[in-house]
């Protein structure tokens, strides 16, 4: 798949261990506890409704600036390469049911509204996460080369496929009046893959420029949300994770990072990029 975000070359960094934290680090032990207790998340899981999908290719469309707002909503959804062609209920399947695969994986219980009474009957540690919005934004991404030979500097100004993922979510405490809502949020970016070089024919002296573009199509916009499906429950179950370290740290000690936890890898490392933002509370 033709994904790319700084999350994606994290995972490759843990594999070879080179952020496995030491085992006497106090918050791999606050950690440890979190992660080995016998405690149960309950969390009610609210999907959305649809995908919001905007194409903003609109310099490559001929006379687009004369159109109507109308005509150019019109003109973008059919000249766009993959918008038109995606289905929300497949991207929505694709998603949740990563999403919620992974989430029990973890250990947490998961209902969807149709269990909603079964959620509400006082359980404690319940939560309600509203998927607010999930958006796929279609552009053309600008990359650009440049190489020296014989004191000239060539350039070369290729445009990629890209198409971001992004999500935004409202998670609050269940059974609690006046609950403060928690926004989270994530961004990734899938675009073509791209190999290029500059290179000097020997014999005639002229550089040229050689390249070749595997296009990002249908499917990998599908199988990334299958990815960020998953991806996405482990940043939620990061989230309670640090927050629980964070309230548990030994008696004058502090955190010195957020972390993330990986199930299949069984490892705990600092998370850099690799998590949710978050937006604040409403």
């Amino acid at each position: 798949m033709k994904f790319k975000n700084i999350s994606f070359f994290f995972i490759l960094f843990i594999g070879s261990g080179i952020f496995i934290l030491p085992s006497c680090l106090p918050e791999r032990k606050v950690a440890n506890t979190f992660i080995n207790s016998p405690h149960v998340l309950n969390l009610l899981v609210i999907p959305p409704d649809y995908v919001f999908k905007f194409n903003h290719k609109g310099e490559s469309i001929e006379g687009f600036d004369a159109l109507t707002q109308t005509q150019q909503d019109s003109a973008l959804w059919t000249n766009s390469r993959y918008i038109q062609h995606l289905s929300d209920s497949l991207l929505l399947e694709n998603y949740m049911n990563n999403f919620i695969g992974e989430l029990r994986n973890l250990g947490f219980n998961v209902y969807l509204e149709d269990a909603i009474d079964s959620f509400m009957t006082g359980k404690p540690q319940s939560y309600v996460l509203d998927m607010a919005q999930m958006q796929l934004d279609e552009y053309d991404y600008p990359l650009e080369d440049e190489e020296a030979f014989n004191d000239t500097v060539y350039y070369k100004r290729t445009n990629l496929n890209a198409v971001d993922f992004g999500c935004w979510f409202d998670l609050s405490k269940a059974n609690t009046e006046n609950a403060k809502k928690t926004v989270l949020y994530s961004s990734s970016t899938s675009y073509d893959s791209f190999d290029g070089r500059f290179f000097n024919d020997l014999f005639t002296g002229v550089v040229h420029y050689k390249y070749n573009i595997d296009s990002l199509t249908v499917k990998d916009v599908y199988d990334m949300a299958c990815y960020l499906g998953k991806k996405h429950a482990g940043y939620l179950f990061d989230f309670f994770m640090n927050q629980y370290i964070s309230k548990h740290m030994p008696e004058g000690k502090q955190m010195q990072d957020y972390y993330h936890y990986s199930r299949s890898r069984e490892s705990f490392a600092p998370a850099g990029d690799d998590r949710f933002e978050i937006l604040g509370t409403k």
